[in-house]
């Protein structure tokens, strides 16, 4: 019997010439554990909020949504607050107290739950989360892996029973992500709570789930398990694959689909029999000759930088380069200094100590045209107008081919069906984009980039990344601060790592993802010691075909 029922649920927020949603229809099962995927705008976040009353949207709703034998309007206020959880993306947003004990606990307070039995609620849910040693801590203290921890365990101790969680991952670094994501595992495989995830990153997820739901302009497409949604995918589903399913639909593999690492590496043995070879880097060049291929553009030079006097150094005797139309992309823990440093190469914060350097000199151009251009991880801190089309606008004015560029960007960057949309009014997903087409129209020489591919699904991010090299081409030099370990890998002439203050290694790209065992790519993960060093699915399944000559 369905726990969670969808019958015919359409929505459509005020004043919006089309629903978000149409038509949607879905049966989820006690303790089942969904995954929503979709492009940006395609109504996920929308559906997600329609199923917890306290945050469902503004506007018309037709159908109904009844959950454990109860139509949901008709849950009472302690029940649709306790029963349904909710985690939202970005983890600065959804705190609300000074500590962490007082956060877990502010939920219980606001529903009424007796004062003595608090304590053990929060106890609980920490100890069950492998958090109770942060219960005293402040979260202005916290990284952003352990704020959205914080934030599970404020869903869980008022024991849901549905738990919805809208992308909690995309601002995470790896080892956060997967901190998280084994937690939620744990949360419906142990304490059977229904969870229904929607998100990009699918990496992680497709082994686990019961069912990857696909979402295409607010309808539910299908709702397969995961091995029959990797045979069946066709067309734009093909990009929601994670790697390893990827590898194997590309090279056109027999049998029943590899969803994880460990059976992709199985599957791979059995193809290739005793036909493997130990990988190498094929004599990838290292960070000295990777440097010296391009003339300098930007640098920081011996810099220091702490946010007061009695604080810790966030930036400490760091030195680095960019050259022109290179790539660098720099990855680290959440909390480790990456967008202190893009800011201080943007000239937004100034160094302690030390110096910034454009084109080999002292100083920073002007903010415009032709300069620096920087996104910050929060797009919309770039909106000031009411409508996408204006925020394009504003950028060109003055230019004789204004129209044309606004025209191009909003192509590639599918932006056309939000032009006349407020920028607040859009999915995360589409207000980054948004923001990087405004940057763009800038023809910047010099492109800071804070987590671009927060909340871009991977049609997007592939555009993105086809941007990006155009870009550099040109001789734009472009620096990336990312949790997205395989984007780096595909647009990355170098990586850095920034760690305890400084960047502790920078090398080439295939060096540096080659190198690593655990902060790499899926890709490497598969094929190492089995094919040459792949980073894409790409590069594995063009290895694989060279090494087995089509032979699947």
């Amino acid at each position: 019997m369905a726990y969670l029922t969808l019958s015919d649920l359409t929505f459509a927020y005020q004043g919006a010439a089309t629903p978000a949603l149409t038509g949607c229809s879905l049966s989820v099962g006690e303790g089942e554990f969904l995954l929503v995927v979709g492009r940006s705008g395609c109504g996920k976040t929308t559906l997600l909020r329609c199923l917890k009353p306290a945050l469902a949207p503004h506007g018309v709703t037709a159908g109904e949504v009844v959950f454990a034998g109860t139509p949901i309007g008709e849950l009472s206020p302690y029940d649709a607050a306790t029963l349904i959880g909710f985690v939202g993306q970005d983890p600065e947003r959804q705190t609300v107290c000074d500590t962490v004990f007082a956060e877990i606990a502010f939920g219980l307070e606001a529903v009424g739950v007796e004062g003595t039995l608090i304590p053990g609620r929060v106890a609980e849910a920490a100890d069950f989360l492998g958090i109770a040693h942060l219960a005293s801590r402040k979260i202005s203290e916290l990284s952003g892996g352990e704020k959205q921890l914080v934030n599970l365990a404020s869903a869980l101790a008022l024991r849901p029973r549905l738990l919805l969680l809208d992308e909690p991952v995309t601002r995470l670094d790896p080892p956060a992500k997967l901190r998280f994501l084994s937690a939620v595992r744990r949360v419906n495989e142990e304490a059977g709570v229904t969870v229904i995830l929607a998100g990009h990153d699918t990496e992680e997820l497709f082994p686990v789930v019961d069912r990857v739901v696909l979402m295409d302009a607010g309808r539910i497409v299908s709702a397969l398990p995961p091995r029959a949604f990797v045979k069946g995918a066709a067309g734009e589903a093909l990009a929601f694959l994670p790697t390893v399913p990827r590898v194997f639909r590309s090279a056109e593999g027999t049998g029943e689909p590899p969803l994880s690492v460990r059976e992709g590496r199985a599957w791979l043995k059995e193809i290739l029999g005793e036909n493997t070879a130990t990988a190498t880097d094929g004599g990838a060049p290292n960070e000295t000759d990777a440097a010296q291929k391009k003339p300098e553009l930007l640098s920081a030079r011996d810099v220091w930088f702490r946010y007061g006097k009695d604080e810790p150094d966030v930036v400490a005797n760091l030195t680095c380069s960019l050259g022109s139309g290179e790539i660098l992309s720099v990855v680290g823990p959440n909390g480790a200094g990456k967008t202190t440093l893009l800011k201080l190469l943007a000239g937004i914060l100034r160094p302690f100590a030390g110096s910034i350097r454009y084109e080999g000199k002292k100083g920073l151009p002007k903010p415009g045209r032709g300069g620096i251009a920087y996104l910050p991880q929060n797009p919309a801190l770039l909106f000031a107008r009411d409508t996408a089309r204006e925020e394009l606008s504003e950028m060109t004015a003055g230019t004789p081919d204004g129209d044309e560029r606004i025209a191009d960007v909003t192509s590639r960057l599918y932006l056309d069906g939000i032009l006349d949309a407020h920028p607040y009014d859009i999915s995360g997903g589409e207000q980054t984009r948004l923001a990087i087409a405004k940057l763009l129209l800038l023809s910047p020489r010099v492109l800071l980039l804070d987590e671009p591919t927060a909340g871009l699904d991977p049609v997007a991010k592939n555009e993105l990344r086809d941007l990006l090299r155009e870009l550099a081409k040109t001789g734009c030099g472009v620096v990336v601060a990312t949790h997205d370990l395989a984007f780096a890998a595909e647009i990355s002439d170098r990586v850095a790592t920034f760690f305890r203050a400084t960047l502790a290694s920078s090398s080439d790209t295939r060096r540096f993802f080659s190198g690593n065992r655990f902060y790499t790519t899926q890709a490497v993960r598969l094929t190492r010691d089995l094919l040459p060093v792949s980073l894409t699915s790409e590069e594995a399944v063009a290895a694989l075909q060279e090494r087995t000559g089509g032979a699947r």
